[in-house]
């Protein structure tokens, strides 16, 4: 057990889903059952796995839900990728340009502490340093897809995107990053966002996607895209959390015995 305790390695995300039987998105850590749980069930998933002499990039998929009977939250491992995923790439890249790293034991996002010197306000005044934020959260889609993404070189893409403040801050640690992924056909593209919280992840996120659709397409071309459904449904899932419908499974258990 010790020895999978020491290798857990990876990040956790709760699935963002444009049609019922695709996931374009996972936003991270995942906030839909108790951490320590999902490690446990993860570390049981690597051990069955090593048992039968499978090693290497695991991913699981897991399925939770509270079974009425009991009033208690259930988690299903309904599928398995033995493989390096591209999800799996994009949070790695995250981890580099952040320097952070998830902890899947605690279900925490944690970037190392350091200090930021602002801007002077005032010539009598001396900037003092405050720390950010420690954690983060991230929306990462590995999988975003406009065929108009085509008809607009990287330079011009990265233009548009500066003009709109779309962008990383290297002070704060926060903001979008994309990579690149076909270099001829350019219709392919993946996007992370890292902000100190879930909400306002999820918001940039959004506005991300729907900024970018607007300046490369037109009435009389808007291309096949998976832009819009993403940010339709990530806009479905901000209303929740703003009026507290996207309650976890265990928050909503609590609520029903009370």
């Amino acid at each position: 057990k010790q020895w999978y305790q020491r290798r857990v390695r990876g990040n956790t995300g709760d699935q963002i889903r444009a049609t019922e039987f695709q996931t374009w998105a996972i936003s991270s850590p995942q906030t839909s059952i108790a951490p320590a749980r999902l490690h446990n069930s993860c570390i049981a998933v690597g051990k069955a796995c090593y048992d039968r002499a499978i090693i290497g990039h695991i991913s699981t998929t897991f399925a939770t839900f509270m079974l009425a009977e009991c009033e208690e939250q259930q988690l299903w491992a309904i599928d398995l990728k033995i493989q390096y995923t591209d999800t799996a790439a994009l949070a790695n890249v995250l981890q580099y340009v952040t320097g952070g790293r998830f902890n899947t034991a605690t279900g925490l996002f944690k970037i190392p502490e350091y200090s930021v010197l602002p801007e002077m306000s005032s010539r009598f005044k001396s900037p003092k340093e405050r720390q950010p934020p420690p954690y983060r959260f991230a929306v990462l889609s590995p999988r975003l897809f406009h065929s108009n993404l085509s008809l607009v070189h990287y330079s011009v893409f990265f233009q548009m995107c500066r003009a709109h403040h779309i962008g990383y801050d290297l002070r704060e640690r926060e903001g979008a990053i994309f990579t690149l992924i076909d270099s001829y056909r350019r219709e392919l593209l993946g996007m992370a966002v890292v902000e100190p919280d879930l909400v306002k992840a999820l918001k940039t996120f959004q506005r991300n996607l729907n900024t970018v659709h607007q300046e490369i397409s037109s009435a009389n071309m808007p291309g096949k895209n998976n832009f819009l459904a993403l940010a339709s449904e990530v806009g479905r899932i901000i209303e929740g959390l703003n009026t507290g419908i996207e309650a976890t499974p265990e928050e909503k258990g609590k609520e029903e015995k009370k």
